[in-house]
């Protein structure tokens, strides 16, 4: 019987061992196929992208920037609809994620949603108060749809935090911005 719990003990530690083993494996694979990913998409292989991000994702289901980056290359190669669907699941995994919040609104401004666009970058702006790109995008959405006041007050924010764009279009458009 002592026997028999001994081999008993050994047979679970060694399942136990290899379950653990397996699961880095996994994270190692995961890790592989987004660096493999970002090779390609460094490439413009937006397509070979996906597909490595997409591998990535099925051995590491909450890699929220594994989402974020496979929806900046969906969108890259036109499927914009699928690029909110990733965007939208990497803030579902990470809620202060001020990247997915920006390109998923990236991707509704070019879709027309203007409106949804616009919420997306005062999120992004809301998480992280000094993301420069996320004022500049949301500047432009209120040019497109006539909101002067605001586009400007953002490019002031923009031009105050150091962004040289915002401070020549200020500048050429007669606003001081210090």
């Amino acid at each position: 019987m002592n026997k028999s719990l001994k081999l008993l003990f050994i047979a679970v530690m060694a399942m136990l061992l290899s379950n653990n083993v397996a699961i880095a494996n996994a994270t190692d694979d995961a890790k592989s196929f987004f660096e493999s990913a970002e090779t390609k998409f460094g490439k413009c292989d937006y397509y070979s992208a996906i597909a490595d991000y997409t591998k990535a994702i099925e051995l590491d289901p909450k890699s929220s920037e594994a989402y974020l980056n496979r929806g900046e290359a969906k969108s890259e190669n036109g499927d914009k609809q699928g690029a909110i669907l990733d965007f939208t699941k990497a803030i579902e995994l990470d809620p202060n994620y001020a990247d997915a919040y920006n390109n998923r609104g990236n991707a509704k401004s070019d879709l027309g949603d203007h409106q949804g666009a616009k919420a997306d970058y005062t999120k992004a702006v809301e998480v992280n108060p000094i993301y420069v790109s996320a004022y500049i995008n949301r500047a432009a959405v209120k040019l497109d749809t006539g909101d002067l006041h605001g586009a400007i007050t953002d490019l002031l924010v923009s031009a105050k935090l150091g962004d040289l764009s915002a401070q020549k279009w200020l500048a050429n458009n007669g606003i001081s911005f210090l």
